[in-house]
């Protein structure tokens, strides 16, 4: 600033206190006159500060500004989650009526189109989980859970995962596990999930020949628990060293074409790096271009009690879940006129009596007068939201009203919504867009069991893989990828019957002598076929197999294929069920 503004602007602030300080004396009493000293000192002090020292900043301006960043990052993440609900909202819809539309007899033309509407809204749903999921977490709004968990079991399920994404491609996907590494472990498997399947997807994304390794090892112990290494390498396109120092920022990616060829939000490293570090861990990246990258990740985990951890229920069970679920008395809030129509032919679908479009004193009634098993409750309903409804069911003097299980489901969920349902006794939650899966088990975890506990409490407890999962096929997407040609379906399942064979004779003849490397070929050359028949079971086996012959345990792959010679005839039986049905219609 030059000297001659510097005087005059002095010169005009000291008039301008000491005419305030006039005023004080004149017309105010002393504490006004206080107020306004302190007022003038505050703006007096943060002026000269601006003068004699331009590049600092007073306290005060400081925390103004930090006030201001506080604000607007609040406002921001309300901006997200507001535009979240309201995409989630159209798109629970389109999601859902085009899983209806797969079910119906459609022609080629039809099956492509619900294709292309299903690939483009799943892509819609991912980037709105990416960005909803880093507002979370970088607002400090996301929950971290801590409860026993089976690490092995997890990154079994991970891999099983990553491999549905990889069956047309060349690519080894291979997991080793240090014999140090707990097998159950406290935490949050949801998130430890999240990152590892974050990692794994860009691999997956990047890699077109050759392998992604995940390797697992205790790399420190403590008294009660030790810190794990996870190690992702793969033989992808690499990052150069100049962009792996921007990799973590948020909406960054690789390279400036990297989205328009493998697509993305550039968020998902950013969430990993986020999650990590709010997990007491850390991350690194080394990579070379067109060589491979290899990202490492460290978390500290208490050891955990060895005691089954979490329910599962399998997706082959869809048929025995419709069953439990047949007479199931069901009522909806839903104010969204095509959420409460698709809702409603969702479970009518699966034999379930629903009650919906019912205003709030009749549907009370409804709950008095009938054995209503489920209530289904969308929160963000205008005019009495799901909040208001839940609390007045909840505080009914009917036991019969007020002790029926409510599932709220919204396109959003906060940490505060979190806890106003649990204040309200709100029993459990469900996402828009969700499944059928999804939407199946959560009415299952929840609904009011009766006589049917015993078997009900079988199926939710149903391991992933068991031995009769090895025998369970479906034709009806591969008829779908024949485009409905069933001259097509027989070729290739006969084509299929083939390689089977061959695999068994290969098999037998390598155990022999032990050469694992050809029976691991074998296997990898059979998984794609299991996977086209959708016998997931038989394929988890066949993966298993090939992981430990890549492992050199013999043992192991003896025990594999010997269920494998005893399940799969009947795997075939119910092939051959299956495909004399198709032919029959």
């Amino acid at each position: 600033m030059a000297i001659s503004k510097t005087k005059d602007l002095l010169g005009q602030l000291a008039q301008l206190e000491k005419t305030v300080s006039e005023f004080s004396f004149e017309e105010l009493n002393a504490n006004e006159a206080k107020v306004l000293k302190n007022s003038f000192d505050t703006f007096r002090s943060s002026l000269e500060n601006h003068i004699y020292s331009p590049n600092t900043t007073s306290p005060m301006v400081e925390e103004t500004k930090a006030s201001d960043i506080r604000e607007q990052e609040s406002a921001q993440n309300q901006f997200i989650a507001h535009i979240s609900h309201e995409i989630r909202t159209p798109l629970n819809s389109i999601i859902g009526f085009t899983n209806l539309l797969n079910e119906e007899n459609l022609t080629k033309s039809q099956h492509k189109k619900v294709d292309a509407i299903q690939f483009a809204s799943n892509t819609l749903l991912k980037l709105i989980n990416e960005v909803l999921d880093y507002s979370k977490i970088s607002s400090g709004n996301t929950n971290f859970e801590s409860v026993d968990f089976n690490l092995h079991s997890l990154l079994n399920d991970v891999m099983f995962l990553c491999e549905t994404l990889i069956v047309d491609r060349d690519i080894e996907l291979l997991v080793e596990i240090d014999e140090n590494v707990p097998k159950i472990i406290k935490g949050d498997p949801s998130k430890l999930s999240q990152v590892l399947l974050n990692l794994l997807g860009n691999s997956v994304k990047f890699v077109h020949k050759g392998f992604i390794t995940l390797e697992v090892f205790a790399s420190k112990t403590f008294n009660d628990g030790c810190e794990l290494e996870f190690s992702v390498a793969d033989t992808g396109i690499g990052i150069s060293q100049e962009k792996i120092k921007t990799i973590f920022n948020s909406y960054t990616q690789a390279e400036n074409d990297t989205s328009s060829k493998y697509g993305g939000t550039g968020l998902g490293l950013t969430i990993t790096k986020e999650i990590i570090e709010k997990l007491q861990g850390n991350i690194e990246i080394d990579s070379t271009v067109d060589r491979g990258t290899t990202v490492t990740f460290r978390v500290p985990y208490p050891l955990g009690n060895n005691v089954h951890t979490s329910k599962n229920t399998n997706n082959d069970s869809t048929l025995e879940g419709k069953r439990v679920l047949a007479g199931t008395k069901i009522m909806v809030f839903e104010d969204n006129q095509m959420n409460q129509r698709l809702i409603v032919e969702q479970l009518t679908k699966w034999g379930c009596k629903v009650y919906s479009n019912l205003s709030l004193p009749k549907s009370l009634k409804t709950l008095e007068s009938k054995e209503i098993d489920l209530i289904l409750m969308d929160l963000k309903m205008p005019g009495q939201n799901g909040f208001e409804v839940s609390k007045i069911i909840r505080e009914h003097s009917n036991t019969k009203v007020n002790t029926i299980p409510i599932v709220a489901f919204s396109a959003d969920f906060t940490e505060q919504d979190s806890k106003d349902c649990k204040a309200i006794g709100i029993n459990d939650f469900l996402l828009k867009p969700y499944t059928l899966e999804q939407l199946m088990k959560t009415i299952l975890d929840n609904k009011n069991i009766k006589l049917e506990q015993a078997e009900y409490s079988a199926l939710l407890q149903k391991p992933m893989i068991e031995p009769k999962e090895t025998t369970v096929v479906d034709l009806n997407h591969l008829l779908k990828e024949c485009f409905g040609e069933i001259d097509m379906l027989n070729e290739l399942v006969k084509l299929f019957k083939l390689n089977a064979i061959e695999f068994i004779g290969n098999v037998k003849i390598h155990l022999k002598t032990e050469n694992l490397k050809e029976i691991a070929l074998s296997a990898h050359k059979l998984k794609a076929g299991f996977a086209m028949v959708k016998a997931d079971g038989m394929r988890k086996l066949i993966v298993d197999l090939e992981a430990s012959c890549k492992a050199h345990q013999p043992e192991k792959v003896k025990e594999l294929y010997e269920i494998f010679l005893t399940d799969y005839p009947l795997l075939e039986e119910n092939l051959d069920m299956d495909l004399k049905t198709i032919n029959k219609k």
